[in-house]
């Protein structure tokens, strides 16, 4: 079984193909496990809805969890809530990592996980929400309303994300000032509520899923 698998792998590799969760099926027998997903790149319509494919491919081929790896400043806010409440529907555990720089909206991707790590090195960065639409007079009152829902959407993200709901008061001031996080701070706030150093006792299922932006790859291949 061993053998079959590794020529699978090897044959996607040579092929270009990209991967998927599908490319690398291990046998009924190979059930279980953490499939990965390395996510590196903005929060946009695109990265998360591949994110949410990965993660419905990892139910339909009997993963147990899904780790979604993380380094990301952040995006579209509208693109997490997709996401995380895509994710959040699906039959899974799901396992988030800040392996290096969380901002902003990936914060809120973070926050998904039931069970959170966060990396030596790695930060997590809070700032104002912002909205870049022109408001004609007519739509104005609807996009601030929209704003209020989307700012209460976060807040109750990082509210879930904490040990303790009284450690809000320490970060709400994200709302008018840059707040920057380090590992110590995330643990001890709840946000990162495993250790790091247990994602070693993970037993992988099949072959990592990268979403990574097409222009980001031609410049490491470049």
């Amino acid at each position: 079984m061993i053998r079959s698998l590794s020529l699978a792998v090897i044959c996607l590799a040579l092929s270009g193909a990209p991967a998927t969760a599908q490319d690398a099926l291990p046998s009924a027998q190979a059930r279980g496990g953490t499939m990965i997903v390395n996510f590196l790149g903005p929060v946009t319509s695109v990265s998360m809805a591949e994110i949410v494919r990965a993660g419905q491919d990892a139910v339909l081929v009997g993963a147990d969890e899904l780790q979604i790896n993380i380094s990301s400043g952040g995006g579209r806010v509208n693109a997490a809530r997709f996401a995380v409440n895509a994710l959040r529907a699906l039959p899974i555990r799901i396992v988030t990592v800040a392996m290096s720089d969380v901002g902003s909206a990936a914060v809120a991707l973070f926050c998904a996980g039931e069970e959170r790590h966060i990396a030596p090195g790695a930060t997590i960065f809070l700032h104002q929400l912002t909205r870049f639409a022109e408001r004609s007079v007519k739509t104005a009152a609807a996009q601030e309303r929209e704003d209020e829902i989307v700012r209460g959407w976060y807040d109750g993200m990082l509210l879930g994300c904490l040990a303790d709901p009284a450690n809000m008061a320490e970060i709400e001031s994200y709302n008018t000032r840059d707040l920057l996080l380090d590992s110590t701070d995330a643990r001890r706030l709840g946000m990162a509520n495993n250790s790091y150093v247990a994602l070693r006792t993970k037993r992988l299922f099949g072959r990592a899923v990268n979403v990574v932006p097409a222009e980001l790859r031609r410049i490491e291949q470049d």
